[in-house]
């Protein structure tokens, strides 16, 4: 598929723009063979040499969709950084972006009523319309700190999450309350008895391939039907298992990077890039609705099981100065 001359010729930052630059970046990538959500890691494909979630101005990291999407962009480019600025804060800061250099489409998820109607107008008001918001997504660009110059000194230095030994991440998804059989041959979520099985740790190719399958399988306890609720269909549909396994794609990646774990990528993942190029060439939203649903997985965990261990939190510098928007 060759990505859309249009989408980058129209100037209005609609949803319709929005979803259609998702759908197109991700599958373009997968036609591939590339998952973004996992070749950050892999220096054979990117020059990144600090790995981990892609961070704000203000060193906060980015969340659900957006993630994948400078993630795929950091691949593209092999920027060797992950802190991303707006045109207007680069110049806030002193800094000027490089003439020639192409900004980076992310999202903007937003809430707002609607605007209010003349006073002698009163059907909003009985209709109850005037009080109910809406939510709505629009695109927004950012640059890489690699494609901006004159930046102030330090801004933007960047640590390297320590990886987190794999006892503490069993000991983390203990506390939230996944339970673990070990033993057979296959690592899956059990949702009829709400066990997750895994095989032993010696079938594994290492200990941190054991526990990034188990925080991958984490993300799917989430979905039960006493929790998250997100289920509905995985064992019978093709469709809704697609659904799911690009959730809990998205989820183990966004926990493996807090976590400072190298990805690894499934055994059959061909099968599973073309299960999701179908699903995507069927539900555009589809992207976007794993990367939401991803997200909510992840929230969930942390907040039954509090903040990832020490080791595996993110560093990022503490001397970013917050700017507004």
């Amino acid at each position: 598929m060759k990505r859309s001359a249009q989408l980058k010729a129209q100037p209005k930052r609609t949803a319709f723009d929005a979803l259609a630059h998702v759908t197109a970046e991700i599958s373009y990538m997968l036609e591939r063979g590339v998952m973004p959500w996992r070749a950050p890691w892999d220096h054979a494909k990117a020059l990144a040499l600090t790995p981990g979630l892609p961070l704000r101005s203000t060193g906060a990291p980015y969340r659900g969709a957006n993630v994948m999407l400078l993630w795929a962009a950091q691949i593209a480019h092999g920027y060797s950084k992950r802190t991303w600025l707006t045109f207007r804060q680069a110049l806030e800061l002193g800094g000027h972006v490089r003439k020639g250099e192409k900004a980076c489409p992310v999202i903007f998820y937003g809430q707002a009523k609607p605007k209010q109607r003349d006073a002698g107008d009163a059907s909003a008001d009985d209709n109850g319309d005037a009080t109910r918001s809406y939510r709505f997504l629009k695109l927004f660009y950012v640059f890489n700190v690699n494609q901006i110059d004159a930046l102030p000194d330090g801004f933007g230095v960047e640590t390297a999450p320590v990886a987190a030994e794999p006892g503490a991440i069993e000991r983390w998804t203990a506390r939230a309350g996944v339970q673990v059989r070990i033993g057979g041959s296959m690592a899956c979520y059990a949702p009829v008895t709400d066990f997750v099985h895994m095989p032993a740790h010696e079938a594994f190719l290492s200990e941190e391939h054991w526990a990034a399958t188990l925080l991958h399988e984490s993300v799917h306890f989430t979905g039960h039907k006493s929790r998250l609720d997100r289920l509905d269909g995985y064992a019978t549909d093709r469709k809704s298992r697609a659904r799911e396994e690009l959730c809990a794609e998205f989820g183990s990646a966004l926990l493996g990077a807090m976590a400072g774990l190298a990805p690894f990528h499934l055994e059959d993942h061909a099968s599973y890039i073309a299960s999701w190029l179908e699903l995507l060439r069927d539900e555009p939203r589809a992207f976007l609705a794993a990367g939401a649903k991803a997200q909510a997985a992840v929230d969930w965990l942390i907040a039954q099981a509090g903040p990832l261990p020490v080791s595996c939190r993110e560093d990022a510098t503490s001397d970013v100065p917050a700017l507004p928007g």
